[in-house]
């Protein structure tokens, strides 16, 4: 499985996907907050954390080119983009 990381708000998010069988994984400070198979190009991972007391949204969209030529990956909180490549 090919790994991509990032940080967003503090917190270290890290993302597993295989182009072969479409299984993505989603870790979010180490744990496990998402897996899915997906063949679309733009796959939503949702995720709900506790910060500062109040419940903020994550959204992790995986992103893959046709034939798996290209990834990438755009991190949201509450609808705001936080990290992305490319």
């Amino acid at each position: 499985m090919a790994t991509m990381s990032t940080s967003a708000a503090g917190h270290s998010i890290t993302i597993q996907f295989s182009i072969f069988s479409g299984f993505e994984r989603i870790s979010c400070d180490g744990e496990v907050v998402s897996e899915k198979k997906s063949w679309f190009y733009t796959t939503p991972h949702f995720f709900v954390l506790v910060e500062d007391g109040e419940e903020v949204t994550y959204e992790v969209n995986v992103l893959t080119a046709w034939m798996g030529l290209g990834y990438g990956y755009i991190v949201r909180r509450n609808g705001v983009i936080l990290a992305s490549k490319p």
